[in-house]
């Protein structure tokens, strides 16, 4: 075999692994994005206040928060393969439960939502583990030219899972009979279809997580060195992996593996740049919106609910377009760059964004703005801090760090989630109308321009041995 057709092999190995890793990100993103287009049927079926419809949009987002802790310890103990499988027993169980929250024995009217919710935030922890091993896991296996666009596979899965979730509950509500209002048949609620529909896609996760080997540099922690370098001579052949270990165990040599070590000069300023990054992630205006666009197309005047949750799906496949591009451009113009070009255009959109919901403006210029506001989230603001979180840190620390970051991440999901319908409320009451909502976004994205000028790293084309050496440099 030549040297061209064993790279190709090679090549199509750690794509193959990492497409099969990323797949955790689709059930994020659907499961996640599920509740976009179900929290109307919730709202009207369960007579919703402010308060419960955020809680109950959110909730899951509280399961995610703890996950990345238990999947700090799981990820270390059991392994990243292993982890991803008891994330989908989670999932699974939380779409089966919340498909039918009102029929377990003993359910009470009262208690319905408390179940719906209790089981919401299950899933949650699964998305939460995930989060954690799903991303490690690719960052583990991919080689440093090519580890921003295989790591950006996980953030094009979130986006294809949102894509994929509205357009089965548009499907499933154009097909179940419509009754002008709540049906009162159980079957015939849309909602219901919309959560069971996750199972078929857990089942499949399942099956081919089965496939992946594990990640060498968890086998080289755990001692299995030869293991370890099996699983490097396929991604990139026997040199690569050869020089792979020996850094690999020059690096473990050097950790003790403990939490204090996260907070020591240089590694503290690390963590410090993975809890902004998760910061900007959220708040910079798309994840907070993103639950809640079915109900802004409904404000702007669309009363059609079901081209409300088929301009959702829309609104999502132009993110996956964006996402695409980033994957084109990562390991091209490098992730410094983008962010901060990101940034500033987010910045631009918001501040038009605001400006149309504030004169109140319908129709086409709606469904523009708020496609418009994917673009900078997809190149840059959406995948880059999943990526560069999974980059930062050392292999012995990376679980922990990783939790602690990604903790705080999924901490700012449930606040944007959750605060959305009040700081909307506030909005109106201070300047009329939604736009003050998408002006705050504004403010934050000119912070997240001058965090990438002033303190963000460049990752591009280094090890994540050479990242994890660089925070060792006197005054960083």
């Amino acid at each position: 075999m030549s040297d061209g057709e064993k790279s190709g092999r090679s090549s199509m190995y750690v794509f193959r692994v990492s497409f099969v890793a990323a797949i955790g990100g689709f059930l994020f993103g659907f499961d996640l994005g599920m509740i976009g287009a179900a929290n109307v049927y919730l709202r009207d079926q369960f007579h919703l206040n402010d308060a419960q419809l955020g809680f109950a949009t959110a909730s899951a987002v509280l399961g995610c928060i703890f996950g990345p802790f238990l999947g700090a310890w799981l990820c270390d103990a059991i392994g990243r393969k292993t982890t991803m499988l008891v994330a989908a027993f989670l999932l699974a169980v939380s779409a089966v439960v919340t498909a039918v929250p009102d029929m377990l024995p003993g359910t009470s009217d009262q208690s319905t939502m408390v179940v719906f919710n209790v089981f919401r935030v299950i899933g949650g922890l699964g998305v939460g583990l995930c989060s954690i091993a799903s991303p490690m896991f690719i960052a583990e296996v991919a080689p440093p030219a090519k580890r921003g666009r295989l790591g950006l596979m996980y953030q094009l899965a979130i986006v294809v899972g949102h894509i994929v979730a509205p357009a089965i509950g548009y499907l499933v509500v154009i097909t179940l009979p419509q009754s002008g209002g709540v049906a009162e048949i159980a079957w015939q609620q849309p909602w219901r279809w919309m959560f069971a529909s996750e199972t078929a896609c857990v089942l499949l996760f399942v099956i081919f997580v089965f496939a992946l080997p594990r990640s060498p540099r968890w086998l080289a922690q755990k001692g299995r060195d030869e293991d370890a370098l099996a699983v490097l001579t396929k991604i990139d052949g026997p040199e690569y992996a050869r020089q792979e270990i020996k850094e690999i165990r020059a690096s473990l040599d050097q950790e003790t593996g403990g939490w204090a070590e996260l907070f020591v000069p240089g590694m503290r300023y690390a963590l410090l740049i993975g809890i902004l990054l998760a910061l900007f992630n959220n708040w910079t205006g798309w994840s907070v919106i993103g639950g809640y666009i079915p109900m802004l197309f409904e404000m702007s005047g669309l009363e059609d609910r079901a081209q409300a949750i088929l301009q959702f799906a829309v609104t999502y496949g132009f993110m996956g377009l964006m996402t695409l591009v980033s994957l084109l451009l990562m390991d091209r113009v490098g992730r410094r760059p983008l962010w901060l070009f990101a940034s500033l255009l987010m910045a631009a959109i918001t501040f038009a964004t605001g400006l149309v919901f504030h004169f109140q403006l319908a129709g086409i210029i709606v469904l523009i703005v708020i496609v418009l506001c994917t673009v900078p989230h997809g190149i840059a603001l959406g995948g880059i801090p999943w990526l560069m979180m999974s980059e930062l840190f050392p292999t012995r620390l990376r679980a922990k760090a990783v939790s602690i970051t990604t903790t705080f991440l999924w901490g700012t999901i449930f606040s944007g989630g959750y605060l959305f319908p009040t700081i909307r409320t506030a909005s109106e009451k201070l300047v009329g109308s939604v736009g003050g909502v998408f002006w705050l976004f504004t403010g934050i994205c000119i912070l997240s321009f001058l965090f990438g000028w002033r303190m963000m790293p460049e990752t591009k084309g280094r090890t994540l041995e050479e990242i994890a050496e660089s925070w060792k440099r006197p005054g960083v």
